[in-house]
């Protein structure tokens, strides 16, 4: 999970396609689907993610405002993609 996580950011701030080469288009959603992604999740993890940004020495503040802003947008991408899911299964 970790080397996704890492391969995905790398890819998506720019870096080289190293994700997309190891596992295919994101997908997001589809990736993610079976996990029950709440906004109380998101919270805990953009928390997480705030506490690595901030123990990560080099970054500057303007690329970790920058980045805490993608964290939070992808975060609630996946929350309200979930609940769409979960609506259509229901239905």
């Amino acid at each position: 999970a970790a080397r996704n996580q890492s391969d995905f950011f790398i890819q998506r701030m720019g870096g080289p396609p190293l994700f997309s080469e190891r596992r295919g288009h994101p997908a997001l959603i589809r990736r993610h689907v079976g996990f029950d992604v709440t906004a109380k999740g998101a919270e805990m993890w953009l928390n997480h993610m705030q506490n690595a940004l901030d123990s990560t020495a080099g970054i500057d503040s303007d690329s970790k405002r920058r980045m805490q802003a993608f964290f939070r947008h992808t975060a609630y991408f996946l929350v309200h993609g979930n609940a769409a899911s979960r609506a259509r299964a229901t239905a």
